[in-house]
C-alpha cells in the first residue's frame, strides 16, 4: 500500500463521524429494520444449518421460538449499546476508527450473548468456545447487510434534507422578519468583525446599499494613515447560484474541503472550531481565494497559509498542521509538494 493510501487512511479514520449516526431516531430506526431482517432471514432461508445449532429435527414453530428470543436478546443488547453511543458522541464527538472499533466490540458482545442462550438455554452439547467461535465468524453476516443499508438510507435523507434546507434558505425573502437588517448601516451595526452572516440573501436594493457602504469605507482607509490590516478584510462565500451564504474574518478561516458538490469551509469562531457546508465547488473558491494567500496541498483541500503553524515530514507523508485543538492535520499530495515546500522557502526570514 502507498504512503498516499495510507496517509488517506488514516485521515478517514481520525475523521469525525456525521452526527446523524447517532441520532435517536436512526438508531431506532436500524434496530427496528435489524430485527425484522435478522428474523426473517433466519427462518426464511436458515443458513448456516448446523453451524448454528442442531435444527435438523426442530419444527418451525420451534425454530422461531428460538430465533425470536435470541434476536429479541441481541436487538436489546445493541439497544443498549447504541444509547451508550448516543450519549458519548454527544459528549465527545467519535472518528470513525472509534466508531468502527465499536462496531467490532458490539459483534463480539452479541456472538457472546448467541453463545450464553444456545449453550444453556437451547442445550447445544457442543462446547462453549466452539459455539462463541462459529458465532463470531457468522453474526457479521447477518448484521452487516441491514447496517450497510439502513447507513445508506440515513445517509441520502440527510443530503435531501440538508438540500431542501438550502434550498428553502435560497428562496427565503431577505426581509421576512422585522428583525432582518434593511439596510448596509443596520446590517454592520448588528454584526461586529468577529461575527459571522450566515444565510444572508442580499436583495438588490441591499446590495446597492453595500456596495456604498463599502466604497466609503474603502476610501476612509485610504485616506487613512494607518491602513487596516490585511487578516482583518472580510471574505465573502457565494454558492453556485451567486447568492451570498457565509461572511468571514480572513484570519479566522483555516481551510476548505471538497465535498463531492459541496465544499465545507473550516473556521474558527469564538474558540470554537466549526464546519459551514456550501454548494459550490473547490475550483471556483480557490480561483477566489489564492490572492490572499489561500494554497492547494491536495486535490480535496484548499488552505489558509497564514494560519499554518508548520510543515512536518514523517513516513506517512507530509502534514500542515495548525496548531489548533479539534482542527485536523491537513495531508500534502506529491501534486503539490514543491509549490508548498517553495511557499514556505519564499517567506522564511533567511
Amino acid at each position: 500500500m502507498s504512503i498516499f493510501a495510507v496517509n488517506f487512511l488514516k485521515q478517514m479514520l481520525n475523521k469525525q463521524i456525521p452526527d446523524y449516526y447517532t441520532t435517536r431516531d436512526n438508531i431506532s430506526l436500524h434496530l427496528i429494520f435489524l430485527f425484522v431482517y435478522s428474523l426473517a432471514f433466519v427462518n426464511i432461508f436458515t443458513p448456516f444449518q448446523g453451524a448454528w445449532y442442531n435444527i435438523q429435527h426442530y419444527s418451525r414453530a420451534q425454530l422461531f421460538t428460538d430465533t425470536l428470543i435470541i434476536v429479541a436478546g441481541g436487538t436489546l443488547l445493541l439497544t443498549l449499546s447504541r444509547t451508550l453511543m448516543h450519549y458519548a458522541h454527544k459528549s465527545k464527538p467519535l472518528n470513525y476508527l472509534q466508531y468502527f472499533s465499536w462496531l467490532i466490540l458490539e459483534v463480539l458482545l452479541v456472538a457472546f450473548l448467541y453463545a450464553v442462550i444456545v449453550h444453556y438455554a437451547v442445550g447445544d452439547t457442543r462446547e462453549f468456545s466452539e459455539i462463541f467461535t462459529r458465532a463470531v465468524a457468522f453474526v457479521p453476516t447477518i448484521l452487516v447487510i441491514p447496517t450497510i443499508i439502513t447507513h445508506l438510507y440515513i445517509s441520502s435523507r440527510h443530503k435531501d434534507e440538508k438540500i431542501e434546507e438550502l434550498e428553502s434558505q435560497q428562496n427565503q425573502p431577505a426581509a421576512a422578519t422585522p428583525q432582518t437588517p434593511q439596510n448596509a448601516e443596520d446590517f454592520s451595526s448588528e454584526f461586529s468583525t468577529d461575527d459571522l452572516v450566515l444565510d444572508s440573501h442580499l436583495t438588490a436594493s441591499e446590495e446597492t446599499q453595500s456596495t456604498e457602504s463599502q466604497d466609503v469605507e474603502s476610501k476612509a482607509a485610504e485616506s487613512s494613515t494607518e491602513p487596516a490590516s490585511p487578516s482583518s478584510k472580510i471574505i465573502n462565500f457565494f454558492d453556485e447560484k451567486d447568492e451570498l451564504q457565509l461572511s468571514l474574518r480572513l484570519d479566522h478561516i483555516y481551510f476548505l474541503e471538497s465535498a463531492e458538490n459541496y465544499v465545507n469551509i473550516y473556521y474558527m469562531n469564538k474558540a470554537n472550531t466549526e464546519r459551514f457546508t456550501l454548494r459550490s465547488s473547490l475550483k471556483k473558491q480557490q480561483e477566489k481565494l489564492e490572492k490572499y494567500g489561500f494554497l492547494r496541498c491536495h486535490r480535496s483541500y484548499l488552505v489558509n497559509f497564514d494560519n499554518i503553524l508548520l510543515l512536518r515530514k514523517d513516513k506517512d507523508g507530509p502534514y500542515l498542521d495548525f496548531g489548533v485543538t479539534n482542527m485536523p492535520q491537513i495531508p500534502v499530495s506529491k501534486t503539490y509538494l514543491d509549490a508548498v515546500t517553495a511557499y514556505f522557502i519564499s517567506n522564511s526570514d533567511d
